[in-house]
C-alpha cells in the first residue's frame, strides 16, 4: 500500500504542470527630455519623434537591470500639465500610462515648467550670434519656481491615487552648468547669466524634494550626486551647448543616465 502510494505521488509531481513564475514587476517611467534621453542612440522603436525615448534613458537601464516590465512615457519639452491632463505628441497624458497594478513609478518633470532649459537655450543663442532669440524673463522664472513644488507634488498624489501600492521615486535634474566654476568652452554663459541659472537650478532641486517631502515619495537626488559632472567638468554628465551633431545641447549624455540609474537602482528594495 505505501508502495502504491509513492507512486501515485511520483507520478503526480512528474504530470504537474511547473509552477507560475511571479511575474514582473510593472514600472511606469513619466517625465521630460531629462527622463526621456533625447539623442542617445539608439531610440526605442515605435516612440514617437517628438519624445526622443532612448534605450539608453535611465528606465531601461533600470528595467533591464532589475527585469521589470516597463512601460515608458517620457516626453521631451513634457510639463506637469503633459502628465496629468494635456497630450503631447499625439500620446494621452502620461498619467495614464499608471494602473492599479504599477509597482514602480519614476518622475522627473518640473524643468520645462519653469523654463529652465529654455532660458539656457535662449542665453545661448544670444551669445553666439543667433537670431529670433527671444528673451528670458527672469521675473517670470521666478515666479514659476515660486509654485512648482506644488505641480510637482500634484503629480505624486495622481500616481498615489491610481497606483495606491506603488514605489514612486521623484528624480531631479541633473546639474547643467558649472557650480562654483567659470562657463568653459561650448557653454556660452555670461557671469550674471550663469549666476542666475543655478540659482534656477538650486530653486528647482529645492521644490523637487518638497514635494517628494510633502507628498510622501523618495527623492532621488541627481543634481547633488552630479554637482561635479557638469557641462565642463571633466568627466561631464552632460552635454554642452555645442555639442555633436544629432546630440542635444544641455541634455545627459550616456554617462550622466547611467549614473541616474544606478541612483534609483539603489533605492529599490
Amino acid at each position: 500500500m505505501l508502495k502504491r502510494t509513492l507512486v501515485a505521488v511520483t507520478l503526480a509531481l512528474l504530470i504537474a504542470p511547473p509552477a507560475q513564475a511571479d511575474e514582473a514587476a510593472r514600472y511606469v517611467a513619466m517625465g521630460s527630455s531629462f527622463a526621456a534621453g533625447p539623442g542617445i542612440p539608439p531610440q526605442q522603436p515605435g516612440t514617437p519623434a517628438a519624445c526622443g525615448r532612448s534605450t539608453k534613458n535611465y528606465a531601461s537601464l533600470v528595467a533591464a537591470r532589475r527585469g521589470f516590465v516597463l512601460t515608458d512615457v517620457t516626453c521631451s519639452g513634457a510639463t506637469t500639465a503633459n502628465i496629468l491632463t494635456t497630450g503631447q505628441a499625439g500620446q494621452p497624458p502620461q498619467i495614464e500610462a499608471v494602473t492599479p497594478d504599477t509597482k514602480l513609478v519614476t518622475v522627473t518633470i518640473g524643468g520645462n515648467d519653469v523654463g529652465y532649459v529654455g532660458s539656457l537655450f535662449t542665453y545661448g543663442c544670444q551669445n553666439t550670434g543667433g537670431t529670433n532669440c527671444g528673451q528670458v524673463d527672469k521675473d517670470a522664472v521666478r515666479a514659476a519656481l515660486a509654485t512648482v513644488h506644488e505641480k510637482i507634488g500634484a503629480v505624486v498624489a495622481a500616481v498615489h491615487r491610481r497606483a495606491p501600492r506603488a514605489r514612486v521615486l521623484v528624480v531631479d535634474y541633473l546639474t547643467i552648468v558649472p557650480r562654483t566654476r567659470p562657463a568653459c568652452d561650448g557653454v556660452p554663459l555670461t557671469p550674471e547669466q550663469l549666476t542666475f541659472e543655478n540659482e534656477v537650478a538650486d530653486r528647482l532641486a529645492a521644490a523637487t524634494r518638497r514635494a517628494a517631502r510633502e507628498e510622501r515619495a523618495t527623492l532621488v537626488p541627481a543634481a547633488a550626486a552630479s554637482a561635479n559632472h557638469d557641462g565642463c567638468a571633466a568627466v561631464p554628465w552632460m552635454e554642452r551647448y555645442s555639442t555633436a551633431q544629432g546630440r542635444v545641447p544641455y541634455h545627459p549624455n550616456e554617462a550622466g543616465m547611467a549614473a541616474v540609474a544606478e541612483l534609483v537602482t539603489a533605492k529599490i528594495p
